[in-house]
């Protein structure tokens, strides 16, 4: 009698990865929050929930060589912010780190997480705006990017709404996003799924103080630029 085969180990998937780079990124929203006195404790429960995802994607079979290096590439981009949270959570048990991040120190760490992308190109390049109007019209409100204390009131770093969008809805608009950029012949170095979170995480949490609940958000071109826009949904409209 033959002897039933045995499935062999997973393997590694691009959706995996997709997972852990969101993790990763709300991770570092979480850390922000309590550098900046929003949260009273470190998330450390999070962190470990990240590290054993970490753990377990390593144990997978190796798909192909992009999926391979991007694997490495996010695990470097952990070690890096985890260099630099270490450092500052020491720095607050010596009592020696303000709340308030000095620009000094926001400069280092934009250094650090540019240094783990796989680009290298500094964010300001990365052509990420949003804009907000209404379905009645536009409002011509264009919020500030370069809001520090903007981070420090994202909402929830453990799951993707907590950007307002949820996460199937964030990456399409970013492939959506690429995908115009490259169709009108404009850059897309250093842009990258992780800094699209990073902008929504900042920016959904002013935009409903303004606007409310249900922003929607859309590619589009904007003075002859691509540009991601914010929309209010009409009462009773469902999400796309």
């Amino acid at each position: 009698m033959a002897r039933s085969k045995q499935p062999g180990p997973a393997r590694l998937t691009a959706a995996e990865l997709d997972d852990l780079e969101e993790e990763i990124e709300l991770l570092k929203v979480a850390y922000e929050r309590y550098f900046n006195g929003v949260d009273r404790v470190p998330p450390r429960r999070e962190h470990d929930r990240v590290k054993l995802h970490l753990r377990n994607i390593q144990r997978l079979r190796g798909g192909s060589t992009v999926i391979r290096f991007r694997s490495q590439n996010l695990k470097a981009r952990l070690v890096t912010y985890e260099h630099y949270w270490t450092r500052i959570l020491r720095q607050i048990e010596k009592g020696t780190f303000k709340r308030v991040l000095a620009e000094a120190k926001r400069r280092e760490y934009d250094l650090q997480k540019k240094r783990a992308e796989e680009d290298g190109v500094p964010a300001a390049q990365s052509g990420v705006r949003v804009m907000v109007d209404r379905e009645a019209g536009q409002s011509g409100i264009r919020p500030k990017l370069d809001d520090a204390s903007a981070a420090a009131r994202a909402v929830s770093a453990r799951r993707p709404p907590s950007t307002g969008v949820d996460a199937k809805e964030a990456r399409d608009l970013f492939k959506q996003f690429v995908a115009a950029k490259r169709a009108a012949g404009e850059s897309v170095n250093g842009l990258t799924y992780g800094r699209l979170i990073d902008k929504l995480a900042r920016e959904v949490p002013k935009l409903k103080e303004k606007h409310g609940d249900g922003i929607r958000f859309e590619v589009a071109t904007v003075g002859g630029k691509v540009r991601l826009r914010a929309r209010k949904r009409r009462s009773g409209q469902g999400a796309s």
